[in-house]
């Protein structure tokens, strides 16, 4: 059974209330007699531990057969039982905050924190707005959604810097029109660069979502600061349950995405390119473990569970919304017909001016372009209703660290084709 010394609440001086840290003011707050506190008095020597050198040198943490600890509430007595990863919570008898200080301690413990900045309150209006404008939402779905509900946890992430080069292959032509031919030639194109990465950012959380986590990108990790247990007060904390090793693949893939494309970039004035092979290494890596702010809420609608994540520092919502097939099938026709009967009159116009013959396959064109209109503006508004996954980490690269290191441009032939004039 953990010690009471494995509790940490924080206590107002004043008159004895919880204290929590208030992400809009930057402060710790008693929520009974209003006293704030700066986050200076409660700083303190946490033993932190030094940033790992490499990927591979974190430790991955213990966890017993019943993967559960138990404790003793300060304010009450009460005794409480957590998830070996819980690292601040509250307790259910009292409602003290508590920060579980044993779950962040050695190799545990965070080497940065990114405090809150958006409020419950703030939280809150930011998940309304999120609903609105959202043409394919169930009617009903916001009436029956518990928004107060909404909870504040840092979310444990993984943050990794490293140097990366590489270097694409490419096929590309250059097309020429030559009176009744064209002149296509061929080049073999090779481009080299290096590049540096920082603060990719990867959620150590089995029970996170990974779409939600990029959906919510970016954050400002120039206010990162060192850790403090006295930013968790008030809110959920949950210690790394998925490694550096578990998540490398997530983030390599993004890096070498983003390598990719900006080789590509480099390769213009072609009529066409298509990229052969590109290949991509890293070096001098380091990562970082942090605390990350993140508004959660789920809520259960027709028997589903759908959830949203904000950012705590920018208010920038994700979710999976429900949506209504009959709305989402009353657009597709909706939108199909507009464009169906604007596309008509358009061509008619066209025939008429043009002294042209009426044909039935006019409509028929007509009405296969409205089709792919409607199916594109209704796609376009599913898209909006899911969270979507990150693919790239462009956002990471630093700037002006892309250095083209190898540029070649090899004529490998000229051929000619005849050009299809569509006469007989």
């Amino acid at each position: 059974m953990g010690e009471e010394k494995d509790l940490q609440g924080y206590k107002c001086p004043n008159c004895g209330g919880p204290l929590i840290y208030k992400g809009d003011v930057q402060k710790m707050v008693c929520e009974y007699c209003d006293s704030t506190f700066e986050m200076s008095e409660f700083s303190e020597d946490t033993k932190h531990k030094d940033a790992p050198t490499d990927w591979s040198s974190v430790d991955n943490g213990t966890m017993d057969s019943e993967g559960m600890s138990e404790y003793i509430c300060e304010s009450c007595g009460a005794a409480l039982i957590t998830q070996e990863t819980t690292g601040a919570t509250e307790c259910p008898y009292c409602g003290n905050p508590v920060v579980v200080s044993a779950t962040f301690s050695g190799m545990n413990l965070p080497d940065a924190v990114l405090p809150f900045k958006v409020d419950k309150k703030s939280a809150t209006d930011a998940l309304k707005n999120f609903y609105k404008g959202k043409k394919l939402l169930p009617n009903g779905f916001v009436d029956t959604n518990h928004i107060d509900n909404i909870s504040g946890m840092y979310v444990p992430f993984w943050l990794f810097d490293c140097n990366a080069k590489g270097s694409g292959f490419y096929n590309a032509t250059i097309e020429k029109d030559k009176g009744d031919q064209k002149e296509i030639k061929e080049y073999k194109v090779m481009r080299s660069a290096t590049m540096r990465f920082e603060n990719v950012p990867a959620d150590g959380a089995k029970g996170m979502k990974d779409e939600y986590m990029d959906s919510i990108e970016p954050f400002n990790f120039k206010e990162l600061t060192d850790y403090n247990p006295a930013y968790l007060s008030g809110y959920v904390a949950n210690k790394y349950d998925e490694n550096q090793d578990e998540v490398k693949n997530r983030v390599d893939s993004r890096m070498r995405d983003t390598v990719r494309n900006e080789l590509r970039s480099t390769v213009n004035g072609y009529t066409s390119v298509s990229e052969q092979s590109c290949n991509v290494d890293f070096d001098d890596a380091t990562i970082r473990y942090c605390m990350l702010p993140v508004w959660m809420l789920s809520t259960r609608y027709k028997g589903e569970v759908y959830s949203f994540a904000m950012n705590g520092q920018t208010g920038k919502v994700t979710g999976d919304l429900p949506i209504d097939n009959g709305k989402k099938t009353g657009m597709f026709i909706t939108t199909s017909l507009i464009s169906f009967v604007v596309m008509a009159i358009l061509f008619i116009i066209g025939i008429v001016l043009l002294e042209m013959e009426f044909s039935v396959i006019t409509l028929i064109i007509a009405l296969i372009i409205a089709l792919i209109i409607g199916g594109c503006v209704t796609g376009a508004e599913v898209h909006k209703m899911t969270a979507h996954r990150g693919t790239s980490a462009a956002a990471y690269l630093v700037k002006d660290s892309f250095k083209l290191t190898g540029k070649n441009d090899r004529h490998v032939r000229t051929r000619y084709e005849k050009k299809n004039t569509g006469s007989n």
